[in-house]
């Protein structure tokens, strides 16, 4: 019988250490990964009880696997109709449904220089961008493409990637001579300010980024309350600034109209 207590008591203790860090699991747009692990790690020096764990995939990727019950605690969307989308559905906890950055596109041109709308005119080889149906900065490029006229002339020189992150992997190989990408994904790449062309917003819509906190009814209350405190990290200060440094404006700047809805 001593054994036995002896034994249980041992085995109360391990389950109280690996339960000793709750888990969250994040679903982050390809575009933010980057941002978010800087985020994470801000969020590490003061919280040391919390083991994040992260998915990045296409926003449309990441939605659908959302959609069909995977057991994520946080979505962070590159749109924001995917997230009300699910807040319609009843599938997030209400009053979650927040913006936390406004996305910039750009037009990346490895080892070029003086980069503008005039490179894509030009533009002689492939153009790499997001799938529209899966990647907003992919409805970006589209959109842009669409305003200065140039979607039907480089219709065939369009390459599609699933997230931006696979454009910008194209872009860095080689394998395609330019790509639009995220203000972000250029920045990290430590590439030179004249390579890429920073595309002016009035050519695209919005690219407002939302974030949501995912219902889960048996989710234990320690893990929610870890749920709600890292949510609320990242729409905190600190994490806008480190959020505006890499690449993305504030929040809480005002959006600027939609573009025609025809060219989405």
């Amino acid at each position: 019988m001593v054994k036995v207590i002896t034994i249980a008591m041992l085995l109360n203790g391990l389950f109280i250490a690996f339960s000793a860090h709750a888990q969250v699991k994040v679903a982050v747009a390809a575009n933010f990964k980057p941002t978010l692990m800087l985020i994470i790690d801000a969020y590490n020096k003061q919280q040391t009880n919390t083991d994040i764990q992260v998915s990045a995939a296409s926003t449309g990727i990441l939605y659908a696997q959302i959609a069909r019950g995977a057991p994520f605690d946080i979505f962070l969307s590159a749109d924001s109709v995917r997230p009300k989308t699910l807040e319609n559905n009843g599938r997030v906890v209400q009053g979650t449904r927040k913006t936390y950055a406004l996305g910039q596109l750009v037009l990346w041109m490895k080892g070029y220089s003086a980069v503008n709308a005039q490179s894509l005119s030009l533009l002689s080889g492939k153009l790499a961008m997001a799938n529209p149906k899966l990647a907003p900065f992919g409805v970006a490029a589209k959109q842009t493409l669409h305003k200065l006229g140039l979607f039907a002339q480089l219709r065939s020189q369009i390459v599609m990637g699933n997230s931006v992150a696979q454009v910008a992997q194209y872009v860095e190989t080689g394998a395609s001579n330019a790509g639009f990408v995220a203000l972000s994904q250029v920045l990290n790449q430590h590439t030179s300010d004249k390579d890429y062309w920073l595309v002016p917003s009035d050519l695209y819509s919005p690219i407002d980024q939302q974030i949501v906190m995912i219902k889960h009814p048996n989710r234990d209350k320690k893990t929610s309350q870890q749920v709600i405190d890292f949510y609320q990290f990242i729409l905190s200060a600190p994490s806008q600034q480190i959020i505006m440094n890499n690449g993305y404006l504030n929040a809480q700047m005002p959006l600027i109209p939609l573009v025609s809805p025809s060219v989405q």
